[in-house]
């Protein structure tokens, strides 16, 4: 009986992903490659964010409750969706519209954000919910979730001035040794670029964004080279790499050449303050 119950939780895995039946553990690989909810294009990116991996370090399965935070574009979104619509719970976190105020275009995207996620019930399901940091009346119960999730970001919370808020906010609504996972454009450790001037080019060195972190009621338990990029060695804007681009048509080729920014990938649990 016992194994009967567990073949059908991983077959309703299969069947929420649009798949053949999967085995135990292998949900978070076929929310990454088959779940049918990806846009075109965004699986070209897998070679250098590796997903699966990530999610995997970050022990996030198809049980867990997840907080996505600033989920963007929905690069994660679409693979975090299908994987916890059944059994676990996902929670979309926009950065709240009042830190942008002065950016009206990037601000109204934040406001529609929850309108957004409601009309994508297919990948989400009617259990996922949608907010905003720092909302008043937020949706997320404290001490409530398993996994929050931070990722490319962390540079626009310091330039915008709530690293410290974001973090806090965060610290409370994991549960007790929950974890925060972090993947963060990198700063050489070399570098002579304070973190004010680092983080206009979308970039932390890694012994600074840790020391950080730690201050806000977290302790660093790993951290990866998974989605290190030895290529990438200039600390130039990241924005002018893949997949982006931006810049000059000089030197294009190169930087695409480049591929993706070095990034960090840490894991830290939650401590008490």
């Amino acid at each position: 009986m016992k194994n009967f119950k567990k073949y059908t939780a991983t077959l309703l895995v299969g069947l929420t992903l649009g798949l053949p039946s999967v085995s135990a553990g292998d949900s978070v690989k076929m929310a990454v490659e088959k779940n049918g909810h990806r846009v075109e294009g965004q699986s070209a990116r897998d070679s250098q964010r590796h997903p699966e991996q990530v999610l995997k370090f970050f022990g996030i399965d198809e049980k867990s409750t997840v907080i996505e935070v600033n989920p963007g574009g929905m690069w994660y979104s679409r693979i975090l969706g299908p994987l916890l619509k059944q059994e676990g719970l996902y929670i979309g976190l926009e950065h709240h519209p009042a830190s942008y105020s002065a950016y009206a275009r990037y601000m109204s995207n934040l406001k529609k954000y929850r309108s957004k996620m409601k009309d994508m019930n297919d990948v989400f399901g009617d259990k996922a919910i949608a907010g905003h940091l720092f909302q008043l009346d937020s949706p997320v119960k404290p001490g409530s979730v398993d996994t929050a999730m931070v990722v490319r970001a962390m540079h626009n919370w310091e330039r915008r001035n709530f690293m410290a808020a974001g973090l806090n906010e965060l610290h409370g609504f994991l549960k007790e040794g929950g974890t925060l996972g972090v993947v963060q454009h990198r700063e050489p450790e070399s570098s002579a670029a304070e973190t004010k001037d680092s983080v206009q080019r979308g970039r932390w060195k890694q012994s600074e964004l840790i020391k950080v972190i730690e201050a806000h009621g977290f302790k660093l338990v790993e951290a990866s080279e998974i989605n290190a990029n030895p290529k990438d060695k200039e600390a130039v804007s990241v924005w002018t790499l893949p997949p982006r681009l931006a810049g000059d048509e000089e030197g294009k080729a190169a930087r695409k050449a480049i591929g993706e920014s070095d990034r960090m990938t840490l894991k830290f649990v939650k401590v008490a303050k």
